[in-house]
C-alpha cells in the first residue's frame, strides 16, 4: 500500500465517528502555524498632537499632511463636528473638530493651530489640533486596550491608552463609521 494515507479510524478501528472527528480537528488546530506572539519590544509609530489639555496620537501610517491652519468654509446643515472645509492644492478636505465629537470643553478659535490630514484607503479628512508634539514610537504592552471609563462616542473611536497618557485614536473606526461620514449628494 505505498503511497496510501492511513486514518485515524484505521489505527483504531472500535472508536466512534465523533471521537475521530474530535482527534481530527486536535490534529488539524496542532498542525496550524502559532500566531506570532506581542512582544514586549513590538512598537506602533504615531503622530502626537494636543487637544485642549490632552495628547491624541494617530498611526503614523494614516497621516497624510500637518498644515497650518486655513480658513476652513462653514458648511451648511453639517454635524456638530464637522468644522467645514478646506482646500488644500486644491483638493477639498472636510475638517472634524474632535472636541466637538468627543464632549471636550472648546476654548474658541484655533488661530494657531494645526490640522493633521489623516486618511485610509480612499478616505481622507482633517482632524483639527492645538499643537503638534511629534513623532514617537510606543511599545504596544504598553497601550491599555479596555478603558471601562470611555464610552458612548469617545469610546468608540479610540483605540487605547498609553502609560503617558496619550490616548490613541482609532483611525480605521472614525473614517469608517457611517455616522461620521455624509453620504448624501445636492438634489437636482
Amino acid at each position: 500500500m505505498k503511497g496510501s494515507r492511513k486514518t485515524i479510524q484505521s489505527y483504531f478501528p472500535k472508536m466512534s465517528v465523533d471521537k475521530t472527528r474530535v482527534f481530527h480537528d486536535r490534529a488539524i488546530a496542532l498542525a496550524r502555524k502559532p500566531e506570532k506572539p506581542s512582544s514586549e519590544f513590538e512598537t506602533i509609530e504615531v503622530l502626537v498632537f494636543g487637544i485642549g489639555h490632552e495628547n491624541y496620537a494617530v498611526g503614523s501610517e494614516t497621516v497624510r499632511e500637518v498644515c497650518p491652519f486655513k480658513q476652513i468654509t462653514h458648511v451648511p446643515c453639517a454635524p456638530k463636528f464637522v468644522k467645514g472645509i478646506i482646500n488644500l492644492r486644491g483638493q477639498i478636505f472636510s475638517v472634524i473638530d474632535l472636541k466637538n465629537l468627543f464632549g471636550l470643553p472648546n476654548p474658541g478659535a484655533l488661530e494657531d493651530g494645526k490640522i493633521v490630514i489623516i486618511g485610509l484607503d480612499d478616505i481622507e479628512v482633517g482632524i483639527l489640533a492645538d499643537d503638534i508634539l511629534g513623532v514617537r514610537r510606543v511599545p504596544v504592552s504598553e497601550i491599555q486596550r479596555d478603558l471601562p471609563t470611555l464610552r458612548g462616542m469617545q469610546g468608540k473611536y479610540l483605540y487605547g491608552l498609553t502609560t503617558a497618557r496619550i490616548i490613541i485614536i482609532d483611525v480605521k473606526n472614525l473614517l469608517t463609521d457611517d455616522s461620521i461620514v455624509v453620504h448624501e449628494t445636492a438634489g437636482t
